[in-house]
């Protein structure tokens, strides 16, 4: 591998991982909104089932927003070997992603299997029981 192709390696790293970390932020963003809600929702006494079904959404949607997350880390992990190994070409992360593309049935048991990490869970289910015990007392 040349030095002009290790530089573009080491550029195209540098935006997923820039990428990467965008995506854990917006990840922090949605668990705190979770917060918020849950919070907001209990002090206007709005029906439990409703904060629960929201939580639900949240909780999947950063579930699928990991998934996302998740791509970018093979690709930044694939490059990390080829810097090693010299075997990979840069910018193909669109095309190495379309060619690993599972199907539907496939794509949501991705982004279930990301929604169920204990990264990700954390704040859902404590919050649910929170709207759940917070029932009791109304």
């Amino acid at each position: 591998m040349t030095i002009e192709s290790n530089a573009l390696l080491v550029k195209e790293w540098q935006a997923l991982h820039n990428s990467h970390e965008c995506y854990e932020q917006y990840a922090l963003i949605i668990k705190l909104f979770s917060v918020a809600v849950t919070v907001f929702s209990l002090a206007l006494y709005q029906g439990n089932i409703i904060i629960i079904l929201i939580l639900v959404v949240l909780w999947l949607q950063e579930g699928i927003w990991k998934t996302y997350q998740a791509r970018t880390s093979n690709r930044i992990e694939l490059i990390e070997q080829a810097l090693t190994k010299n075997n990979v070409v840069a910018f193909q992360f669109y095309r190495q992603w379309s060619e690993n593309r599972p199907s539907s049935v496939g794509l949501i048991m991705e982004y279930l299997k990301n929604a169920l990490k204990p990264t990700v869970i954390y704040p859902y289910i404590p919050l649910i029981f929170i709207t759940l015990i917070a029932q009791q007392y109304s």
